[in-house]
């Protein structure tokens, strides 16, 4: 054998393997969204890729999906039969938050100047439902006088969401306050005035102030939290993500199955009109190694997809086995684990668990979480056993939900409490699971 044909032989092989891994760990990092995108501009780019569709209805899971559903008509959300119907409810929904205004303000009986000035507010509006253009600066742009332009902010300010077309927090609670047919005159005066107050619960301040008593001051407390300070939120894109979860985990008899999730996804194959091609005898040199250079991208990206596939439904499968107690009963009773453990017990790199958990959803029975939510740090205990960082969450979470409101417990607190269930545990560690679980401090979470 001639060696330095050997070597070359050598050396292209290993320079399409490390490309073929290259990719593989690339596809293996995406999430199912980054995945569909890398396929779409893969079947754009590679002329032997084609889109693999199934004309055929799979009526099996087509039932399947019906089943799991909770399909309500939108207006059953507003309709009480012991009520009259809410007309302004009836208002066809829209995703956009600008369409669903510019369409209730369609239904006004104003004439072209006030239809094209309200139009133009709702077009300035920012996506919290804030006008934060200086008045001026659309007066002078559209050529109208000011009383065009309060009356048309008016109609703005009487759609829904109630508080779009306010020009600040305080206007636009005061909105929603007046929508609601509220009349409480010391009530827009502490919106207005004393926001700050009531936002760090200095409560002593506002009684002294407008001297009033502490329920009165609380019931002012209560209606202001009623109120929504970013009305234009609730038509915003994060509000209506869906994420698909890469695997599912299903409870059958006395086990859970762990299957991967192929609804909507986007299938690809090699085509059989490029194969026929480059068999032909006709095909010159260069076609065919246009096609098999073709042909080995698209077999390296398929081949990545089915491994991707391969990998994370193992890390999914060794999940469930070594969190079995959490999927049997509950968040409390989640291991400590390790990203090291399951490469470990699969025979894989770190690395590898790592892109094959990054961006990766599980669906259970108790709903959708992130592969990366089962890895968490140990907390140890004076049994000689450990207990999770996120079970130890939970204990926090519990033992705050049911402090006394009116003398919340302090995190050194917390922490004797903890100590006296075994759990060792400093003050610094109490402190950082309370914010990471979105809980206030003791002072702030003080009712009076």
């Amino acid at each position: 054998m001639n060696f330095n044909n050997s070597l070359e032989l050598t050396q292209s092989q290993n320079i399409i393997i490390t490309t073929q891994l290259k990719q593989s760990l690339k596809i293996l990092n995406m999430s199912k969204l980054e995945l569909e995108e890398e396929i779409k501009r893969e079947l754009q780019e590679n002329p032997l890729l084609e889109e693999e569709i199934h004309s055929e209805i799979d009526w099996k899971e087509y039932i399947k999906n019906i089943e799991h559903s909770h399909l309500i008509d939108k207006n059953e959300l507003y309709y009480n039969a012991s009520n009259d119907i809410n007309f302004d409810n009836l208002i066809k929904e829209t995703d956009n938050l600008y369409e669903n205004l510019h369409l209730q303000v369609s239904l006004y009986e104003i004439n072209k100047i006030e239809k094209e000035t309200c139009d133009y507010i709702i077009d300035s509006l920012d996506e919290d439902g804030y006008l934060r253009i200086d008045e001026k600066e659309i007066i002078d742009t559209l050529n109208i006088n000011e009383n065009t332009f309060k009356n048309c902010l008016e109609i703005i300010q009487q759609l829904e969401p109630s508080g779009v077309g306010a020009r600040n927090l305080s206007e636009c609670l005061i909105i929603q306050i007046r929508n609601l047919g509220i009349k409480n005159e010391l009530l827009e005066i502490i919106v207005s005035k004393d926001l700050h107050l009531i936002g760090k619960n200095k409560y002593k301040e506002v009684c002294k102030k407008y001297n009033i008593s502490m329920q009165k001051c609380l019931n002012t407390v209560n209606i202001i939290k009623t109120l929504n300070p970013k009305p234009g939120k609730i038509f915003s894109d994060e509000n209506s993500i869906y994420i698909q979860p890469d695997v599912i985990v299903e409870k059958s008899a006395d086990e859970f199955i762990v299957y991967m999730n192929e609804s909507n996804n986007l299938k690809v194959r090699i085509s059989n009109f490029y194969k026929e091609i480059l068999k032909s005898s006709k095909c010159d040199e260069n076609t065919k190694n246009f096609i098999k250079e073709k042909l080995n991208s698209a077999t390296g990206l398929i081949n990545s997809i089915e491994n991707r596939k391969s990998t994370i439904l193992k890390i999914a499968q060794e999940i469930v086995k070594n969190q079995s107690e959490f999927f049997y009963k509950g968040e409390k009773y989640i291991k400590p684990m390790r990203m090291k453990d399951i490469a470990q017990s699969l025979g894989f790199h770190e690395s590898t668990i790592s892109r094959g958990v990054n961006g990766k959803y599980i669906l259970t029975p108790s709903g959708i979480y992130k592969f990366k939510y089962f890895f968490n740090s140990e907390i140890e205990t004076k049994y000689n056993n450990t207990l999770s960082s996120i079970s130890v969450k939970k204990i926090i979470q519990e033992v705050i939900h049911s402090e006394n409101k009116k003398k919340p417990l302090s995190d050194k607190q917390i922490v004797n409490l903890l100590n006296d269930r075994g759990i060792n545990i400093a003050r610094r560690t109490i402190s950082k699971y309370r914010e990471e679980l979105g809980i206030l401090s003791s002072s702030k979470r003080k009712q009076y």
